[in-house]
Protein backbone atom coordinates (compact mmCIF):
# COMPACT_ATOMS: atom_id res chain seq x y z
CA UNK A 1 0.00 0.00 0.00
CA UNK A 2 3.15 2.13 0.87
CA UNK A 3 3.60 2.36 -3.15
CA UNK A 4 -0.18 3.26 -3.71
CA UNK A 5 0.60 6.25 -1.29
CA UNK A 6 3.66 7.29 -3.20
CA UNK A 7 2.19 7.18 -6.35
CA UNK A 8 -0.23 9.14 -5.60
CA UNK A 9 1.59 11.74 -3.97
CA UNK A 10 4.26 11.94 -6.99
CA UNK A 11 1.08 12.27 -9.43
CA UNK A 12 -0.19 15.30 -7.41
CA UNK A 13 3.39 16.91 -7.07
CA UNK A 14 3.96 16.42 -10.62
CA UNK A 15 0.46 17.49 -11.53
CA UNK A 16 0.71 20.73 -9.28
CA UNK A 17 4.17 21.89 -10.35
CA UNK A 18 3.53 21.54 -14.12
CA UNK A 19 0.60 24.14 -13.15
CA UNK A 20 2.98 26.27 -11.03
CA UNK A 21 4.81 26.55 -14.44
CA UNK A 22 2.18 27.26 -16.61
CA UNK A 23 1.33 30.17 -14.16
CA UNK A 24 4.41 31.76 -13.71
CA UNK A 25 5.74 31.46 -17.59
CA UNK A 26 2.47 30.95 -19.41
CA UNK A 27 0.05 32.48 -18.26
CA UNK A 28 -0.77 36.25 -19.83
CA UNK A 29 1.71 35.39 -22.57
CA UNK A 30 2.36 33.54 -25.98
CA UNK A 31 1.92 29.48 -25.77
CA UNK A 32 5.86 27.53 -25.99
CA UNK A 33 5.52 25.08 -28.88
CA UNK A 34 7.73 21.75 -27.02
CA UNK A 35 7.00 19.38 -30.03
CA UNK A 36 5.93 21.52 -33.41
CA UNK A 37 2.27 20.41 -34.52
CA UNK A 38 2.64 17.81 -31.28
CA UNK A 39 2.70 19.13 -27.93
CA UNK A 40 2.46 22.87 -27.07
CA UNK A 41 2.43 24.72 -23.15
CA UNK A 42 -0.65 27.08 -22.76
CA UNK A 43 -2.29 28.31 -19.94
CA UNK A 44 -6.18 28.19 -19.77
CA UNK A 45 -8.61 28.17 -16.80
CA UNK A 46 -11.30 25.52 -17.09
CA UNK A 47 -13.83 26.07 -14.74
CA UNK A 48 -16.01 23.13 -16.25
CA UNK A 49 -14.66 19.61 -17.48
CA UNK A 50 -13.65 18.34 -20.37
CA UNK A 51 -14.36 19.42 -23.88
CA UNK A 52 -15.68 22.59 -22.25
CA UNK A 53 -18.67 20.51 -20.58
CA UNK A 54 -20.32 21.43 -17.56
CA UNK A 55 -19.26 25.41 -17.45
CA UNK A 56 -19.48 27.27 -14.20
CA UNK A 57 -21.10 24.07 -12.19
CA UNK A 58 -19.19 23.93 -9.09
CA UNK A 59 -21.38 22.43 -6.90
CA UNK A 60 -21.82 19.48 -9.32
CA UNK A 61 -18.11 19.22 -9.88
CA UNK A 62 -17.55 19.06 -6.34
CA UNK A 63 -20.28 16.87 -5.65
CA UNK A 64 -19.26 14.76 -8.40
CA UNK A 65 -15.31 14.47 -6.97
CA UNK A 66 -16.18 13.92 -3.35
CA UNK A 67 -18.67 10.67 -4.47
CA UNK A 68 -15.53 9.74 -7.11
CA UNK A 69 -12.77 9.79 -4.39
CA UNK A 70 -14.86 7.62 -2.19
CA UNK A 71 -15.22 5.10 -4.79
CA UNK A 72 -11.50 4.93 -5.40
CA UNK A 73 -10.78 5.35 -1.73
CA UNK A 74 -12.53 2.32 -1.41
CA UNK A 75 -11.39 0.42 -4.42
CA UNK A 76 -7.78 1.74 -2.30
CA UNK A 77 -8.49 -0.86 0.21
CA UNK A 78 -8.47 -4.11 -2.07
CA UNK A 79 -4.90 -2.45 -3.96
CA UNK A 80 -1.92 -5.40 -3.88
CA UNK A 81 1.02 -4.19 -5.97
CA UNK A 82 2.32 -8.03 -5.18
CA UNK A 83 -0.81 -9.95 -6.36
CA UNK A 84 -2.98 -6.74 -8.36
CA UNK A 85 0.13 -4.62 -10.33
CA UNK A 86 -1.74 -3.25 -12.80
CA UNK A 87 -5.12 -2.72 -11.09
CA UNK A 88 -2.98 -0.91 -7.89
CA UNK A 89 -1.55 1.61 -10.14
CA UNK A 90 -4.53 2.26 -12.24
CA UNK A 91 -6.51 2.88 -8.56
CA UNK A 92 -3.64 5.54 -7.43
CA UNK A 93 -3.63 7.21 -10.46
CA UNK A 94 -7.35 7.54 -10.43
CA UNK A 95 -6.81 8.67 -6.83
CA UNK A 96 -4.17 11.53 -7.62
CA UNK A 97 -5.17 12.44 -10.99
CA UNK A 98 -8.79 13.68 -9.34
CA UNK A 99 -6.68 14.75 -6.19
CA UNK A 100 -4.83 17.14 -8.62
CA UNK A 101 -7.73 18.64 -10.38
CA UNK A 102 -9.67 18.76 -7.46
CA UNK A 103 -6.87 20.94 -5.29
CA UNK A 104 -7.46 23.31 -8.16
CA UNK A 105 -10.90 23.38 -8.15
CA UNK A 106 -10.92 24.22 -3.95
CA UNK A 107 -7.92 26.83 -4.80
CA UNK A 108 -8.99 29.02 -7.71
CA UNK A 109 -12.34 28.09 -8.92
CA UNK A 110 -10.98 26.45 -11.80
CA UNK A 111 -8.62 23.60 -13.06
CA UNK A 112 -5.19 25.28 -14.60
CA UNK A 113 -5.06 23.30 -18.14
CA UNK A 114 -1.44 24.12 -20.14
CA UNK A 115 -1.04 20.93 -22.65
CA UNK A 116 -2.29 21.25 -25.97
CA UNK A 117 -2.27 18.58 -28.76
CA UNK A 118 -2.49 20.33 -32.27
CA UNK A 119 -2.47 16.98 -34.06
CA UNK A 120 -5.80 15.82 -32.39
CA UNK A 121 -7.92 19.12 -33.79
CA UNK A 122 -8.29 17.17 -36.93
CA UNK A 123 -8.85 13.88 -35.03
CA UNK A 124 -11.51 15.01 -33.37
CA UNK A 125 -13.07 17.50 -35.83
CA UNK A 126 -14.42 13.84 -37.58
CA UNK A 127 -16.72 13.54 -34.63
CA UNK A 128 -17.44 17.24 -34.55
CA UNK A 129 -15.41 17.79 -31.43
CA UNK A 130 -13.28 20.62 -30.74
CA UNK A 131 -9.42 20.15 -29.49
CA UNK A 132 -8.95 20.57 -25.81
CA UNK A 133 -6.46 21.78 -23.24
CA UNK A 134 -5.29 19.28 -20.55
CA UNK A 135 -2.67 18.59 -17.61
CA UNK A 136 -1.04 15.97 -15.97
CA UNK A 137 -4.00 14.91 -13.88
CA UNK A 138 -5.82 14.62 -16.64
CA UNK A 139 -3.04 12.24 -17.90
CA UNK A 140 -3.18 10.75 -14.95
CA UNK A 141 -6.97 9.93 -15.13
CA UNK A 142 -6.65 8.87 -18.78
CA UNK A 143 -4.00 6.08 -18.26
CA UNK A 144 -6.03 4.86 -15.04
CA UNK A 145 -8.88 4.14 -17.12
CA UNK A 146 -6.79 2.70 -19.60
CA UNK A 147 -4.86 0.11 -17.10
CA UNK A 148 -8.05 -0.29 -15.12
CA UNK A 149 -9.54 -1.63 -18.22
CA UNK A 150 -6.75 -3.56 -19.16
CA UNK A 151 -6.87 -4.86 -15.80
CA UNK A 152 -10.34 -5.98 -15.82
CA UNK A 153 -10.24 -7.70 -18.98
CA UNK A 154 -7.02 -9.54 -18.69
CA UNK A 155 -6.09 -9.89 -15.16
CA UNK A 156 -9.05 -10.26 -13.63
CA UNK A 157 -10.31 -13.24 -15.16
CA UNK A 158 -6.84 -15.20 -14.44
CA UNK A 159 -7.20 -14.57 -11.03
CA UNK A 160 -10.92 -15.51 -10.95
CA UNK A 161 -9.97 -17.94 -12.74
CA UNK A 162 -7.03 -19.30 -10.36
CA UNK A 163 -9.14 -18.41 -7.01
CA UNK A 164 -11.79 -21.16 -8.66
CA UNK A 165 -9.16 -24.13 -9.13
CA UNK A 166 -7.54 -23.29 -5.38
CA UNK A 167 -10.99 -23.31 -4.14
CA UNK A 168 -11.44 -26.87 -5.95
CA UNK A 169 -8.41 -28.30 -4.65
CA UNK A 170 -8.91 -27.17 -1.59
CA UNK A 171 -12.08 -29.21 -1.19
Amino acid sequence: MLIGYLIIVFTILIDQVTKQISVMFIKGGDPVTLIPRMLEFHYYENDGISFGMLPGQHLLLAAVTVVALGIFGYLFLDVSFKDKKVYSISIALFIGGTLGNAIDRALYGYVIDHFYFPFLTPVLGVVNLSNFYNNFADLFLSAAIVLFMIDLVFFEPKRMKRKETTHETDD
